[in-house]
């Protein structure tokens, strides 16, 4: 029997979407945690659910495309976060942004915004390569990882 806590992950097999929302998480941690915390990880994985309603063959969720899953969520993110409405996946009329301050909100969609543009490059041009991104985030939440190399 399936519940609706483990559904979702059994929507998340195969591909790179389990490493897309790794991602995702990482992102928000590191760029998004927010006062009032606009964007939660549980908000990136309703995303993410949709982006694979939006593109559910395996192809789609190749190591090749996972800048352009990427790209596309945090777009969908931005539209949420100016429309100030992120419905849930399942639950359609249940609004996961309900009593979040709307100026919060706004700040949020302009932080993502720079997120996905940084650098002036668009995530979609960024290639994803796994261990690059272990090696990455190792260095930007341990302060002791230079001396490791």
């Amino acid at each position: 029997m399936l519940t609706t806590s483990s559904f979702p992950s059994r929507l998340l097999i195969g591909g790179c979407r389990r490493k897309c929302l790794s991602i995702l998480k990482a992102l928000r941690d590191n760029h998004l945690d927010l006062p009032g915390n606009p964007v939660t990880s549980y908000i990136m994985k309703t995303l993410l659910l949709y982006e694979c309603e939006k593109h559910p063959r395996e192809l789609e969720w190749d190591e090749s495309a996972i800048g352009d899953r990427i790209n596309g969520i945090l777009l969908q993110l931005i539209s949420c976060l100016q429309c100030k409405r992120c419905p849930h996946y399942f639950l359609p009329n249940l609004d996961l942004f309900r009593g979040r301050s709307p100026s919060g909100l706004e700040n949020a969609a302009k932080q993502v915004l720079f997120v996905r543009n940084f650098e002036g490059k668009q995530v979609s041009q960024i290639h994803f390569d796994f261990q690059t991104w272990r090696l990455t985030r190792e260095l930007l939440t341990n302060s002791r990882a230079f001396e490791k190399l």
